[in-house]
């Protein structure tokens, strides 16, 4: 495979209100990972990923994570790993680079809120 440059321009923020997603890296012919940046300012959906698992990176601001029945609060510089099939959601006012091994698939996450 011939290496990828995504350029910023390249990729557009998609806007869900209490989070906006620009997904840097998630094609199908590479499988194996996809890298997004998320902004978080309000409470995410609890979700379960059933296809892999999620890695958050916090580049800024300070919030909440409840993984399964705890709950850890995270600042700039805090990696959160998340298993495959485990509930989760976020809160708070957050900058963060999520990494998802295998590739970030939408059909794969069960929406539990």
């Amino acid at each position: 495979m011939k290496f990828k440059l995504i350029k910023a321009t390249e990729t557009q923020e998609q806007d869900f209100g209490y989070i906006k997603v620009k997904q840097l890296l998630n094609q199908k012919d590479i499988d194996n990972v996809s890298v997004a940046l998320i902004k978080i300012d309000g409470t995410n959906k609890k979700v379960i990923n059933k296809r892999g698992d999620a890695l958050y990176y916090v580049l800024e601001g300070k919030g909440e994570f409840e993984i399964g029945d705890e709950k850890v609060s995270v600042s700039k510089g805090d990696l959160i790993f998340i298993p495959k099939n485990t509930p989760y959601f976020d809160k708070g006012k957050l900058t963060m680079i999520s990494f998802n091994n295998p590739r970030f698939d939408k059909d794969f996450i069960e929406y539990l809120t």
